[in-house]
């Protein structure tokens, strides 16, 4: 990205979310979500458009493709709602920036060499973001494979080890929640709300929905046309949403991650009652970071979403017990296999593998 397509003299100054969430105060009290690592999963980042000055970003591309400029727009808008020192939800987070190729974008002949292709889908940039320590991920791509059991596997591993996914509902005004990454167990799903705190007329719905946030309008620099323009979507709402999550982890490094979990269900504008269009409504804010999360149960309250959601309960256990198939866990660095397949054995597939040493043979 050619550091001349941005220029100093429209820099974005703020965004009308940021007086809605009274995000000043947060950063007068010093919630500034430093300390946490967050993940976001989209298109290429700019990270000379001024907006991002003095943010912490690593931006990484793990499989090449030609990005269109409209993908760009997309993902430093996201990028700045997320660590923007200007109007950033959580602007002292360290962001981790994976680039990822949209469909009809051209994936290079090396990326499909690459573990065939893998490295293009929304589980091995998961993986990936897990590996680098990531303890959020924000997610408002398209996705490429929805109900892969690679995926499945992603999201369990986010599940053993606390990882939040928050992602986007879409953008359809219908229940789309089989098309959404909210469909699966544990991750928070976001749908998009008006200033006004009312369902946005675009936002898609669904069982997977836990929390709303505002959609937009978001001012974002324009790659296509130059300048500025307003863009809207639940794609905008979900790193709001992330971005309070790591506000929450940073005010509270004691609570576990289930508990921040638990905080988010409690502290929705909808007082704990759940429904399909908002989930548990838009965050309070002051309730995230105004009640220690250690009160609540070290439970996950999204384990089970209903209507079949994966992984399971079991399927979570089975992965922290090491017995998935070590071919089914792909780009997991920290995955040990402890199963009785003997194959593992030396295998480059499971360099961590311990053979027979399960936990859950020894289990009552």
């Amino acid at each position: 990205m050619s550091p001349s397509s941005a220029h100093a003299d429209d820099t974005i100054t703020t965004q009308d979310y940021f007086s809605y969430y009274k995000l000043d105060q947060a950063r007068a009290k010093g919630y500034t979500g430093k300390g946490v690592t967050i993940a976001m999963v989209d298109g290429p980042v700019d990270t000379s458009a001024p907006e991002l000055s003095g943010a912490n970003i690593t931006v990484k591309t793990p499989c090449k493709y030609e990005a269109a400029k409209s993908s760009s727009t997309h993902a430093t808008a996201i990028a700045s709602i997320l660590v923007s020192k200007n109007y950033g939800v959580a602007p002292d987070a360290t962001l981790i920036a994976y680039s990822m190729p949209s469909e009809g974008e051209k994936e290079s002949d090396e990326c499909n060499r690459d573990m065939a292709g893998a490295k293009a889908t929304t589980f091995a940039q998961f993986q990936m973001a897990m590996n680098d320590g990531a303890q959020i991920i924000s997610y408002s791509s398209s996705d490429k494979n929805h109900r892969s059991e690679d995926l499945k596997w992603a999201i369990a591993r986010a599940m053993a080890r606390g990882v939040i996914i928050v992602g986007p509902m879409g953008n359809d005004a219908k229940d789309e929640n089989d098309q959404s990454v909210a469909w699966w167990s544990g991750t928070v799903g976001v749908s998009a709300i008006d200033a006004g705190g009312q369902l946005a007329s675009y936002s898609s719905w669904g069982q997977g929905v836990v929390a709303a946030g505002i959609g937009g309008p978001v001012k974002a620099r324009d790659y296509e046309a130059g300048g500025v323009k307003d863009m809207q979507g639940t794609s905008f709402s979900t790193p709001i949403v992330a971005g309070q999550i790591a506000l929450a982890r940073s005010r509270w490094p004691e609570a576990t991650p289930n508990q921040i979990l638990q905080s988010v269900t409690r502290n929705g504008s909808n007082n704990g009652v759940w429904n399909q269009y908002t989930g548990y409504g838009a965050l309070s804010l002051d309730g995230l970071l105004g009640s220690d999360p250690s009160q609540y149960p070290d439970e996950n309250p999204l384990a089970d979403k209903g209507g079949g959601s994966k992984p399971t309960p079991a399927e979570v256990q089975q992965y922290l017990d090491g017995l998935v198939a070590f071919s089914d866990v792909e780009f997991d660095d920290s995955y040990v296999y402890r199963g009785v397949d003997e194959d593992a054995a030396g295998n480059e597939y499971a360099p961590n593998a311990h053979i027979g040493t399960s936990p859950a043979y020894h289990r009552k």
